[in-house]
């Protein structure tokens, strides 16, 4: 992928920045790693956004404002725009401001991705292609033995799956998400096919707690929430389980953090390497040949074939008028957290859950992810030269 590609060659060799007005005369970003591994330029937000006006990050205002109306009428809570670093756009809505937590739905399966990079690279998962069943014991012996930590990660597993059972039979009734998870049978061979599968993410929940002798929840706050200064939480099932498929916590502000992070290949302030440099370019690769919009647990454009989150195929790539590298964390309800190295841009959506009630054509509408995009394309439609 063209995006992952071009982050990767940024931290080896660097990356100018444009003549033009905001440096985006060549199309490219912000900043660069010189060959050394020192950050240049970049700004960060330590210990916070600085603000400027769009129009000196060339993005016109007005088309800012109609990204803003689309947001409002879709329930959104908050709005976002993150260029050159500086945060050019920030809006509320719904009686929420910029100290309400925000529940992220399955944009927590990205963070869950970054944990399991890091602790790939602590040398605590022996690495992708290590047998689940070695760090859940419950597998051992049966034919889920066969599932790696790929598998999982790329939504090639194999385990059973339905609608009712991963969305409302886990997701809603379930007292143990990660039990519920665990006793999942096994539907195919792991790696002969693509299925989005929250239950499959969940198993991650107990293969990074057995890895690390800590609880996801605390191992993130170790290993990435406080070292990009973001005030991050977890939702717990009944059973006190962090869910690892849906709603890591945090504020807008600090959710942007995350996809600031992945904007800038991974590095923090003062040259923390905070993500892997190999895992930032494999979760941002096509994991598979079945949906190749999907890498390890972040969503793709400029790739085809392409399926969406209730496992329909896409006529096309997953955000046609949007540049190839473009890449996403993305949730139930239109939850989005966009990145786009090219342009250095960052947007940021959040906002109500669209089924307050057990609703399977909310479910089914949601997944075209048409709010999106009605706030999205005037965004990047307002850009300037």
């Amino acid at each position: 992928m063209r995006g992952a590609a071009s982050l990767v060659l940024c931290l080896s060799v660097g990356c100018g920045s444009g003549s033009g007005p905001a440096g985006h005369a060549d199309g490219g970003g912000g900043g660069g790693i010189d060959a050394a591994g020192q950050g240049d330029a970049w700004l960060y937000p330590d210990p916070d956004w600085t603000t400027g006006a769009p129009e000196e990050h060339g993005i016109d205002p007005a088309a800012l404002e109609q990204a803003a109306a689309a947001a409002d009428r879709n329930r959104s809570h908050c709005l976002l725009v993150i260029r050159d670093g500086v945060l050019v756009f920030e809006r509320y809505f719904d009686g929420t401001d910029a100290t309400t937590r925000n529940k992220s739905w399955s944009i927590a399966k990205s963070y869950t991705s970054t944990l399991v990079g890091i602790a790939i690279e602590r040398g605590e998962i022996a690495g992708l292609d290590q047998s689940v069943a070695e760090l859940v014991p419950e597998w051992a012996g049966s034919a889920r033995a066969d599932i790696t930590i790929r598998d999982l990660v790329s939504m090639t597993s194999g385990l059973e799956w339905s609608v009712f059972q991963d969305y409302v039979q886990m997701a809603v009734f379930a007292q143990d998400h990660t039990a519920f998870a665990l006793d999942l049978d096994e539907a195919a061979a792991p790696g002969t096919g693509w299925t989005y599968h929250n239950g499959a993410v969940q198993v991650l929940e107990r293969v990074i707690k057995n890895a690390t002798g800590k609880t996801m929840d605390a191992y993130a706050d170790e290993v990435l929430w406080s070292r990009i200064g973001m005030d991050g939480a977890w939702a717990l099932d009944p059973s006190e389980n962090p869910t690892a498929y849906a709603n890591a916590l945090a504020t807008c502000r600090d959710h942007a953090r995350f996809g600031y992070l992945y904007l800038r290949g991974g590095q923090w302030a003062g040259g923390d390497q905070v993500v892997p440099v190999d895992w930032l370019a494999q979760a941002l690769a096509p994991s598979q040949e079945f949906n190749r919009a999907y890498g390890f647990l972040f969503w793709l454009n400029g790739q085809t074939p392409a399926i969406d989150a209730l496992n329909n195929p896409k006529d096309g790539e997953l955000v046609p008028y949007a540049p190839d590298d473009f890449f996403a964390a993305r949730g139930f309800g239109n939850q989005f957290i966009d990145v786009i190295p090219s342009l250095d841009l960052v947007v940021v959506r959040f906002g109500a859950d669209p089924m307050t009630d057990v609703d399977i054509q909310a479910l089914i509408d949601d997944a075209r992810f048409d709010q999106h995009d009605d706030i999205l394309r005037p965004i990047l439609d307002g850009l300037t030269p």
